[in-house]
């Protein structure tokens, strides 16, 4: 009661004082400070709006408001200052005898306030990657962290048995980012997986740096308008790889972009970029190889019209052999994993099932066909995408949080289950301003809206492409491009409504409005030790009911079976083995002579 009590009076105080400050009667400020404050009422605004934050403080007390009214009034707050920094900003001169640090707070301009607040934002996600383990994210436990720590031998296969259908990817799938995840982890040690998800905030990074050198977008534009995409935003701390997939995808298509707008693009350094890019994608996952092999075709059919049509026309046949070779050599670096499964398995995306021609190849593992809820399974792909885009159905109360990187925490029958993630309103504002910028007729635009047409076209097509996540190649390429082409509008008209930095406070707001709803769990820092983790998910009287070196299978538990291995428990050997929670007879032939265990 005391905090709200002196909060309410310290509001009716300075609420009294902008009064007097306004009719220039305030005895106890300078000359000239009066004159500013009386002939500008946004201070007088300011003053009342932070006096009314105040206020509020005591009204939440008694009326038991926590959570998000804090941060309503903490914006108000922000709201206050602004409206007293924008008069002294402009008047500063007035004060030669002020003190140095205040005045550089009162003259900081709009991109210096972005860039401080995109700084800290950052340094938050930066922190939590390192100090929090991925607790919200099932998927973690289930393959992704599993698949990281065999292969950097943390955990033998004795001591963990993937499920019978796990096994088979983890031996012939995409693992490019496993084996970078498992690498961080081997480097922090085993009881921090924390390490994991530097894979994911370590490729943020890398794009922001990408879009710099090749986009000119500043940083702090780059992360703040990336980082308001809520599953955007919670996978750049999670062990997930749809981010780090999407990444080299999205490098890949702007560098096509670029090498439509640029017949001088063809150079070394550029193809190394996109080859890095493209093995990204290929090896990190199956869902983005068809429209990246898709993208390489269109790349050498560019290259070849160059080669026929801007180039020397000596040099045809020469750089025509030129290109089909390096075509050749990289297309076999890019596609790595595929090319060694069609080797191995006959198969390029072994252990799927694929038919070609009506033929199928080799496969042990045929996709789930009831994935989706009937209510999604009637729409049209396009219709299911655009609904996801527009979160139509998105949300439900099931979830702890309104977005979740999988959009997940529901029955995987339920309508809701993997609809959303991108904030409606956000996707609608870049959308809107993307084709308000391609009105100006210029190659860059004009190349601009083919590119997202075309991805716009074949998106939606894709497997499962209404959970976002898998596709987040989408909203970050609208979001480059509209940055890119902002960037250079701006620099010709100089429209103020169109300034860079105005894109950055909507983002900002998005942001923020993200972060609040979310109670901050996926920006702040809060620390989540393995220990801490584990103390409240794993049940110890399982641990204890396993017998020394006994062979168990864990029916149930997923996705957090892995949690069981002895290797995190200290003085026991025993090998387990994951299983879904299946039907008596299944389970018992898939855990062939192991004690079945089932979870209550």
């Amino acid at each position: 009661m005391f905090v709200p009590l002196v909060s309410a009076i310290l509001a009716i105080i300075i609420s009294v004082a902008s009064f007097y400050l306004l009719q220039g009667e305030f005895p106890f400020i300078s000359d000239n400070l009066s004159k500013v404050v009386k002939k500008n009422k946004l201070i007088f605004i300011g003053l009342n709006l932070i006096a009314f934050a105040l206020f509020l403080g005591l009204v939440g007390y008694w009326l038991k408001l926590g959570g998000n009214f804090r941060y309503i009034r903490l914006l108000i707050i922000i709201v206050g200052l602004i409206c007293v920094k924008i008069p002294l900003a402009k008047n500063i001169n007035l004060f030669p005898n002020i003190n140095p640090f205040f005045k550089r707070i009162i003259t900081i301009n709009n991109s210096q306030a972005l860039q401080v607040f995109a700084g800290i934002i950052v340094s938050f996600l930066a922190l939590k990657s390192i100090v929090a383990v991925d607790w919200p994210n099932g998927d973690s436990w289930m393959y992704q962290l599993p698949f990281a720590a065999r292969f950097w031998g943390m955990v033998s296969p004795q001591e963990y048995v993937f499920e019978v259908e796990r096994e088979p990817f983890y031996n012939a799938s995409t693992m490019l980012p496993n084996i970078l995840q498992g690498f961080f982890w081997w480097l922090f040690g085993l009881e921090r997986p924390q390490g994991a998800n530097l894979v994911s905030f370590f490729s943020f990074i890398g794009y922001l740096i990408f879009v710099k050198h090749y986009l000119k977008i500043p940083y702090y534009l780059s992360s703040l308008a990336l980082l308001a995409v809520p599953l955007f935003h919670i996978a750049v701390t999670s062990a997930y790889v749809d981010l780090f997939t999407n990444i080299g995808f999205s490098i890949t298509i702007i560098i096509t972009y670029l090498l439509f707008i640029k017949e001088d693009f063809i150079k070394a350094k550029n193809v190394i970029i996109f080859i890095i890019g493209g093995f990204i994608a290929a090896n990190s996952k199956y869902l983005l190889v068809p429209p990246l092999f898709l993208l390489i075709l269109v790349v050498l059919g560019r290259i070849l019209w160059l080669i026929f049509y801007r180039f020397n026309p000596v040099n045809k046949v020469k750089n025509t052999v030129k290109l089909l070779i390096i075509s050749f050599t990289s297309g076999l670096l890019i596609f790595a994993t595929e090319v060694k499964n069609l080797w191995f398995y006959q198969n390029p995306f072994y252990p799927l099932k694929v038919s070609l021609f009506g033929y199928e190849l080799n496969h042990t593992v045929v996709p789930s066909s009831t994935y989706m809820a009937d209510a999604i399974a009637s729409m049209s792909p396009i219709q299911r995408w655009i609904f996801s885009l527009l979160e139509i159905g998105a949300f439900d109360e099931r979830r702890p949080w309104p977005w979740t990187i999988a959009m997940d925490y529901v029955p995987l029958e339920a309508d809701s289950f993997g609809m959303g993630g991108y904030f409606a309103f956000y996707v609608i504002f870049n959308v809107v301003l993307f084709a308000f910028l391609c009105k100006k007729k210029n190659p860059e635009t004009r190349t601009a809206l083919i590119f997202i047409i075309v991805l716009s076209l074949i998106t939606p097509f894709m497997p499962f492409s209404y959970q976002l996540r898998y596709y987040m190649y989408w909203i970050i390429i609208l979001i480059s491009l509209n940055l890119y082409l902002l960037i250079n509008h701006y620099s010709f008209t100089k429209n103020k409504w169109l300034k860079p930095e105005n894109y950055g406070y909507v983002a900002a707001m998005v942001l923020m409005i993200f972060a609040i709803l979310t109670r901050w769990d996926f920006t702040y820092p809060n620390a989540m030790s393995l220990e801490k983790f584990m103390s409240s998910r794993v049940d110890q009287e399982i641990i204890a009911d396993i017998e020394e070196n006994e062979e168990v299978c864990l029916v149930g538990f997923t996705p957090l079976t892995f949690l069981y291995s002895s290797s995190f428990h200290e003085g026991r050997n025993y090998s387990v083995k994951a299983e879904f929670n299946l039907s008596e007879e299944e389970v018992r032939e898939k855990c062939d002579s192991r004690r079945i265990i089932r979870k209550n």
